[in-house]
């Protein structure tokens, strides 16, 4: 019986830090990303090819949801989970944004989903108020997941979330862009490069709004 005991606690133990291992540790700070959804924005800009001329083709999703976790005397160790509906996707045509929900292109049918997943901040470095990293993580469009890296910056607000909905709690802000291939994630490889180019520019303002305000957290003394 106390064997029993014993292995019990173990394993209780064993899948605890297992858990706060994937959400950044004991001591991370929670931040959901939908209460503050209008402050979210993932921006794509699509290149105009030859046909079309010079210029792009702007778009953003509508909604995002996830949450990121943060821990202080760790900021390199943030991470977290962003979820989009592919449908969400807007580019203000009604051609444009019928057209790239077909097969050929997201096929949101069958692909409802895009996911990227946040798995730390590497080379980190404070300046000023702003914590300037390299994300890094993995992104998944129609079942293709691929590593990706891009230079980011973060703020920690402490008792920001007020401003905006009146409730307590602090903010996180993380900011970046990268660069895509469409082709890579099956989205028409190959097909009308000539009216739309294979790269693809997307923009992320991502903010959070954690529970409780943590107090005495004042910005780069974070470490």
């Amino acid at each position: 019986m106390q064997f029993f005991r014993y292995d019990s606690v173990l394993r209780n133990i064993t899948w605890m830090f297992f858990f706060c291992f994937l959400h950044g540790g004991l001591n991370a700070i929670e931040f959901e990303l939908h209460p503050l959804g209008k402050l979210n924005r993932i921006g794509v800009s699509l290149a105009k090819g030859p046909v079309f001329g010079t210029g792009e083709i702007k778009g953003s999703f509508t909604r995002v949801n996830g949450k990121i976790f943060f821990e202080s005397k760790h900021p390199q160790q943030t991470k977290g989970s962003v979820l989009l509906d592919t449908k969400d996707l807007r580019f203000g045509y009604h051609k444009v944004d019928g057209d790239a929900q077909r097969e050929k292109w997201l096929n949101s049918k069958k692909f409802p989903k895009i996911q990227f997943n946040l798995e730390g901040l590497k080379d980190g470095v404070w300046k000023k108020d702003t914590f300037f990293a390299h994300a890094q993580g993995t992104l998944t469009i129609k079942e293709k997941t691929s590593k990706i890296s891009f230079p980011a910056q973060m703020k920690y607000l402490v008792a920001g979330r007020k401003k905006y909905d009146r409730k307590k709690g602090d903010l996180l802000i993380l900011q970046g862009s990268l660069p895509l291939s469409r082709g890579s994630f099956g989205i028409n490889p190959g097909g009308m490069l000539d009216i739309i180019q294979d790269q693809v520019s997307v923009n992320i303002r991502l903010v959070g709004c954690s529970a409780k305000s943590r107090p005495l957290l004042p910005s780069r003394l974070f470490i």
